[in-house]
């Protein structure tokens, strides 16, 4: 299957400051590749070349084949930048109503049932008529997703997408950017360790605007870890509710005081477990109070701090 998404050699500066440096880099349809990398290292500016907003110094990119007009967007790519550009007057029908007159083609009939998909798609229909401006920080996610997925693009760029988001809304967020990825290829920048563990099939990370790893996740998210806060007199029901997940192979405690606990959950069949790990998740927070959330294979975050320790004495401390 050919890329969807194809960067070679791209360079980019902004006056004397080098952003990417020769940066090559590809990504297959229905491939969810993690970028990754410090503040600064390129992430940022890489999504905004493969949606069109900027231009390369030098290099080449294209999309399906084609190279992006500058300035003028392009309808094979969805985009959620880190602050979804939402119009905060607006109901969320009247904005998704504006972007598919900008993006959808075909007339009002196509227009319209675009906007219906997407409301539809990511359980929007309880705050249609509501101002964007009244919405949680989960549904201003959602609607940003349902804008960026308006005209069914082949290409999703997703910069921070699960960003302030509380624990519930990250599950929900996981599984729709997860729906959203089917057929697709998606590009996901995000700090957040977990998250790529949990929905990335690939990792680039990259280190003062170069590609230093490009690597395939082969067992990642195989087991997930949770710090728990949970009286012991509630794990049975915990351990039941846990075991009673499909895929669900082992329940492993351990006790911490009399309130906290970690519980490290691991599947059957790891191909499986980025969306086994939505219904761990949500047994998980009918029961306790989550504190915290870690991959029990930390092969992401082992990966991202041997990639970046050569040039860094304090990651070389850390590492």
């Amino acid at each position: 299957m050919e890329p969807a998404v194809v960067l070679q050699e791209v360079c980019k500066s902004f006056g004397p400051r080098q952003v990417l440096d020769s940066l090559s880099l590809s990504v297959r349809p229905g491939e969810i590749l993690g970028l990754l990398g410090p503040n600064g290292s390129g992430k940022t500016t890489t999504l905004r070349l493969m949606a069109g907003f900027y231009t390369p110094d030098s290099g080449r990119i294209t999309i399906r084949g084609r190279e992006p007009a500058p300035g003028r967007g392009n309808a094979d790519i969805g985009y959620l930048p880190e602050r979804a550009p939402l119009y905060d007057a607006l109901t969320v029908t009247q904005y998704l109503e504006f972007g598919a007159g900008v993006k959808v083609q075909g007339g009002a009939r196509a227009r319209r049932q675009a906007i219906e998909r997407a409301i539809d798609g990511f359980d929007l229909q309880g705050v249609a008529r509501s101002v964007i401006g009244r919405l949680s920080k989960g549904q201003r996610q959602r609607v940003g997703l349902a804008q960026a997925v308006l005209n069914d693009p082949p290409v999703l760029l997703l910069d921070e997408a699960t960003n302030g988001l509380d624990p519930v809304q990250i599950v929900e967020a996981r599984a729709m950017i997860r729906r959203c990825a089917e057929g697709r290829a998606v590009v996901f920048s995000s700090h957040l360790m977990q998250e790529v563990e949990a929905l990335c099939s690939r990792i680039a990370i990259l280190r003062q605007g170069r590609l230093v790893q490009d690597a395939v996740l082969h067992e990642s998210g195989a087991a997930l870890q949770l710090e728990l806060a949970l009286p012991l007199s509630g794990h049975a029901a915990l351990r039941a509710a846990l075991y009673a997940c499909a895929g669900v192979r082992t329940v492993d405690v351990a006790v911490l005081d009399a309130e906290r606990s970690k519980w490290r959950i691991a599947w059957e069949n790891p191909a499986a477990s980025a969306a086994a790990s939505d219904a761990v998740m949500r047994a998980a927070l009918a029961h306790a109070q989550l504190r915290a959330v870690l991959p029990a294979q930390e092969a992401v975050e082992a990966r991202l701090l041997a990639a970046l320790a050569p040039n860094d004495p304090q990651m070389r401390r850390r590492a």
